[in-house]
């Protein structure tokens, strides 16, 4: 069993969710989809640590997404992918549910600061203890 935590990318461009598995892959055990029902589905054989949301399925599927997502995978830090930490889609998924923002553009330090610090404040990252619930933030670049 592996000691990284286990991490979803859900974005229907391809372009962008590979840009974020490829950041992500050598310090988490990461999975990427280009649709929330893909994801569903491995997340009932391999549950995730934490689940990226791009804005194109918020913008498909709409902000209540994020919310089914905090409820079917309680245990795993939503992060929405957005454009910017103002649009309203993405701060509707604030609302629903996600601990926060990563505005593009995507740099590898602001998506591995946003994962790292959701996993800390989870307890879920290997070595880091868990620290208390903050509210949700912003965080970009």
């Amino acid at each position: 069993m592996s000691s990284k935590a286990r991490i979803f990318v859900i974005e229907a461009d391809q372009v962008i969710r590979s840009a974020l598995g490829y950041i992500l892959s050598e310090r988490h055990e990461t999975f990427t989809f280009a649709e929330t029902a893909d994801a569903l589905t491995k997340a009932a054989r391999a549950t995730p640590d934490a689940v990226l949301v791009g804005m194109s399925i918020l913008e498909d599927d709409g902000a209540e997404t994020v919310g089914m997502l905090a409820r079917k995978l309680h245990q795993a830090g939503i992060i929405v992918v957005a454009g910017s930490t103002k649009s309203p889609l993405a701060l509707a998924g604030l609302r629903q549910g996600a601990e926060a923002i990563i505005a593009k553009p995507i740099t590898f330090d602001g998506v591995t600061h946003a994962v790292d610090s959701v996993l800390a404040r989870r307890g879920t990252e290997p070595g880091l203890a868990a620290s208390p619930r903050l509210a949700p933030s912003e965080i970009s670049r």
